[in-house]
């Protein structure tokens, strides 16, 4: 689990979008407008990828994020196939 949550934030975080550090299989990745953050996880789950926008007032103003949850059946193709649905997604959006 500990690998696959490793290697999920590392492509992440290479690509461009600012993630938090964490220590579970959690990974918070910062969006900041609730809007952005519901347009990426409707692209994402387009694209077969399941990650909800947390938005107010489950969090502050300005501080939405996707919460995306790692498993460890995950397989490597699995995780390679989301980073590509974020660069899909993020590109799209303008993300980067």
């Amino acid at each position: 689990l500990h690998a696959n949550v490793q290697f999920l934030y590392q492509g992440l975080k290479e690509m461009g979008f600012q993630v938090l550090p964490t220590e579970s299989a959690v990974i918070p990745l910062m969006v900041g407008d609730a809007r952005q953050a519901l347009a990426l996880s409707a692209k994402l789950a387009e694209r077969g990828v399941l990650v909800p926008a947390i938005r107010p007032p489950t969090v502050p103003e300005g501080t939405s994020r996707l919460r995306i949850t790692v498993m460890a059946t995950h397989t490597p193709e699995d995780l390679q196939w989301a980073l590509d649905a974020f660069r899909q997604a993020g590109e799209r959006l303008g993300f980067f």
